[in-house]
């Protein structure tokens, strides 16, 4: 656990708010306010103290749980695990849908959760890392991903959808178990 690690969370966090602002200059006065940006801030505030102390930071939670439990009509219906490694520019729609992201969870860049998402483990693998999702990867609403799992970058999960098998690069997933239905289109860069 070190300072750095803790510090690029603060980092990222700048990140996180740049994607929900999306180059539109009044929104830094309305997002900060956002549910969305409370759950990535709160989740980030958490991982980076929890990458300053460790296993402190378990007994610190435990001493505030008073505190968060009053403090919980004001929170949301989303649970980000503090051990999970989620990249920068996370983005959550509708968080009043609710999120659960396991501890096993270890997600590049541009994760998109669109409400409803849960992504845990179905008991096989309890490692960190367990569930593996690649850069730019979006879930769509009610999304389900079991795991353990690997998600391919550019991949996408169809709303309503229970991913248990892994997703390759830039596939599109639907159904229950999801199977792939296309490939997404990249544009190539000149």
């Amino acid at each position: 656990m070190s300072g750095q690690a803790a510090a690029k969370e603060w980092r990222y966090l700048w990140f996180d708010l740049q994607r929900l602002v999306n180059g539109r200059g009044w929104r830094y006065w309305t997002v900060p306010f956002s549910a969305a940006f409370r759950v990535v801030a709160v989740y980030r505030l958490q991982r980076s103290l929890y990458l300053l102390s460790g296993v402190g930071w378990q007994t610190l939670r435990a001493i505030l749980a008073p505190v968060f439990w009053a403090l919980s009509p004001w929170g949301s219906r989303c649970e980000i695990h503090y051990e999970a490694a989620i990249g920068k520019g996370l983005m959550i729609l509708h968080p009043s849908l609710g999120i659960v992201v396991s501890k096993r969870t270890v997600a590049g860049d541009d994760l998109t959760l669109t409400g409803g998402n849960c992504l845990g483990t179905k008991g096989g693998d309890l490692s960190p890392g367990g569930i593996w999702l690649g850069d730019q990867v979006l879930l769509g609403v009610n999304a389900v991903v079991l795991g353990p799992i690997r998600v391919g970058h550019r991949a996408v999960i169809g709303a309503g959808s229970v991913a248990t098998r892994d997703v390759g690069e830039g596939e599109v997933v639907a159904g229950i178990p999801a199977r792939p239905i296309r490939r997404r289109q990249i544009a190539a860069c000149a």
